[in-house]
């Protein structure tokens, strides 16, 4: 249109006019040349433009849809069925030599296990010991104290059976733990794993040492017989040279059959620290032993063995979502959802497996016979492994035993919850939230530009961030247990947990306080760099965090993503007092209250046991809230007292 319009105004020109020919032909060559870059500047404007005016329209749609996409990983059409990766494992192919000798020799450990049980750690394990040494085995007691505020003594026995056809560079573990997960002592668990003891001694055709584990005091007992293994310096009789050991752990069983009953179905717990999970390999061991046993075990995730969604319409979806949630909450602290989840710390590939008590299938309950031949098969298939499990997936989730969701079809949802808060951040920086007006006398006369002209302060705004981050560090160093072990030893632990959890309240309040009396009186603080930055550095924590701990990153982002986004500088009191509160429940404050409120458990035993799992099992979510968490939202709250210049 442009073109033909010069053309027209130079052909009514007369030879001597403004223009010669030679001219005239330039200059249509050179808007000819310029006209694409000029419709690009004009289209990227209207862009910038667009963007400007919707971006919180943008933000909402890309976290609905992430929602969505979050909602669909359980549905039966979208995730895949699982399958061996590892050739070499061949599950259920050996022929199983459990029988009735072996159940009457777990029926007899079971009834002396039963009797001892009760006596204290060392009667216990000294019987172990016994045992172990009477059945051909290099036995030895481990005693071990955690220090803390009111330390934590037990003792743990081991036996290691030396494969006749290996260097012993090689080993598996067959592990029981003195008390079940349901609180009640593992008695068929520690029977079982006796009774196998004994026939592993009689065969010979192991190409693997195996390590057969009894543990006291739960986490804190795995942990400690973990560090003395692999040499660290703990408080036990264990050095580094004098404990017996075999070579590199390849795999790890861990059972957990509590009571002396029989069983209905069975659960497996896969879920390690920070999220850390085995090899999909080993799961999908376990679950193709047991759908091959002879009559069937019913196999699920966890101890959920009813189905409450059974009648309903969608009843196979609701029962994966269940799974993959509740699989989800167990990852989204970094605790280990068993004492096998300790090891996936140290490159070892660990699952439990758990007896689970009902009443709905009494038809089809089993016991020993079962247990222990799903036990041996499964060790038998680990015994053929040609190297480390590396064949399968680490990174997924499962909402059936039998069904997996792999890293490629859940991280999207991430990266759209990350570029909701990217795109805002942007959009902050560089247009702002004030109209965009052009220093120019023909201002009417041209178009406003796609950015604002203006100098950015981003001192104030990096400095606000600086001292959240400083404040963060500090409430760690005031709430971790070292403090109160150090500093507060002459209180009992209630009064240190509560005098921790106030300090750091007083502490966070203190800092967020004095930064906006001190930001208020610089004329170069921005509120909008201020959430500009805030909201990119939320978008960086949620990618990055996702990637070590999927859940964690989520759950992060479906807190914060929509209330930081409409949090914003206001002078109107209502408005601010409003958002105050707002950011006040998504602390970790407000969170523990809203939680204590809910499950009707105190707070000071919540954060008894977020301390316990920093201290025993090395947690990161301690550090993850008071280090990055917490800092954003005190930088948020700073935000909603600050001006807006930009």
């Amino acid at each position: 249109m442009l073109i033909n319009k010069l053309k027209e105004r130079l052909a009514k020109k007369k030879g001597g006019g403004y223009f010669s020919p030679e001219k005239r032909l330039k200059l249509c060559s050179f808007v000819q040349r310029f006209m694409p870059v000029l419709r690009y500047s004009i289209s990227y404007l209207k862009m910038y433009l667009s963007l400007n005016k919707n971006i919180h329209f943008i933000s909402c749609l890309l976290f609905i849809i992430g929602i969505g996409w979050l909602l669909l990983l359980p549905y039966e059409h979208y995730n895949k069925r699982t399958y061996i990766s590892e050739n070499a494992l061949l599950p259920g192919q050996a022929n199983l030599e459990y029988g009735y000798n072996d159940i009457r020799a777990a029926e007899e450990y079971r009834l002396k296990i039963f009797n001892i049980q009760n006596k204290d750690s060392e009667e216990r394990a000294q019987f172990i010991h016994d045992e172990f040494r009477i059945t051909g085995f290099n036995s030895a007691i481990q005693r071990f104290t955690v220090e803390g505020r009111e330390p934590i003594k037990g003792v743990n026995v081991f036996a290691i059976h030396r494969a006749p056809r290996s260097d012993g560079k090689e080993a598996l573990i067959l592990s029981a733990p003195w008390t079940s997960k349901t609180g009640e002592y593992n008695t068929n668990g520690i029977a079982v794993l006796l009774s196998l003891a004994k026939l592993f001694k009689r065969n010979v055709y192991w190409s693997k040492d195996i390590v057969l584990l009894i543990t006291d005091q739960g986490l804190a007992g795995t942990q400690a017989w973990i560090d003395a293994y692999r040499g660290i310096n703990r408080n036990d009789e264990f050095s580094s040279v004098v404990m017996p050991r075999s070579g590199v752990i390849q795999g790890v069983i861990n059972l957990d059959f509590p009571g002396t009953q029989d069983y209905e179905s069975l659960g497996i717990y896969f879920e390690g620290v920070n999220g850390q999970l085995p090899n999909l390999d080993l799961i999908n061991t376990i679950v193709t032993v047991i759908q091959r046993t002879n009559p069937q075990v019913i196999v699920t995730l966890h101890d959920d063995s009813s189905n409450p969604f059974r009648h309903h319409l969608y009843g196979r979806y609701l029962q994966s979502l269940y799974h993959m949630l509740k699989s989800m909450s167990y990852l989204v602290l970094g605790r280990p959802s068993s004492e096998a989840g300790l090891y996936l710390r140290y490159t070892i590939d660990a699952v439990t497996i758990h007896g689970i008590v009902g009443t709905e299938y009494l038809n089809n309950l089993y016991g020993f016979l079962r247990i222990g031949r799903v036990v041996e098969s499964t060790f038998r298939s680990l015994n053929n492994l040609l190297e480390h499990f590396h064949q399968s997936f680490f990174f997924y989730l499962l909402p059936q035993p039998n069904r997996y969701v792999s890293i490629s079809q859940y991280m999207p949802p991430v990266i759209l919850f990350a570029c909701a808060l990217i795109f805002q951040s942007l959009v902050l920086y560089y247009i702002g939230t004030q109209p965009l007006v052009l220093e120019s006398p023909e201002k009417n006369k041209l178009q406003p530009p796609a950015y604002s002209l203006k100098k950015r302060h981003t001192t104030s705004a990096f400095s606000v961030l600086i001292i959240t981050h400083f404040t963060g560090l500090c409430i760690f160093s005031l709430i971790r247990p070292s403090f109160g072990v150090t500093y507060l030893s002459n209180l009992n632990e209630k009064e240190i947990l509560l005098i921790q959890l106030g300090s750091s309240i007083t502490l966070s309040t203190l800092s967020t306080v004095g930064t906006i009396l001190w930001m208020n009186k610089s004329p170069e603080h921005d509120g909008t760099i201020l959430k500009s930055f805030s909201l990119a550095h939320s978008a960086l924590v949620i990618a990055t965090v996702s990637l070590l701990n999927f859940t964690l990153g989520v759950a992060t982002a479906i807190l914060i993503l929509m209330p930081y986004s409409l949090i914003r500088p206001s002078k109107s009191m209502i408005w601010r007092t409003s958002q105050c509160l707002v950011l006040v429940a998504l602390s970790p404050f407000g969170l523990m209250y809203i939680y204590s409120r809910i499950a009707d458990f105190p707070m000071t035993d919540i954060l008894s046991g977020l301390l316990s799992d920093y201290h025993i099992v090395h947690s990161w979510f301690l550090i993850y809230v008071c280090i990055i968490y917490w800092p954003i939202n005190m930088a948020m709250t700073i935000l909603v007292f600050s001006p807006s210049v930009s």
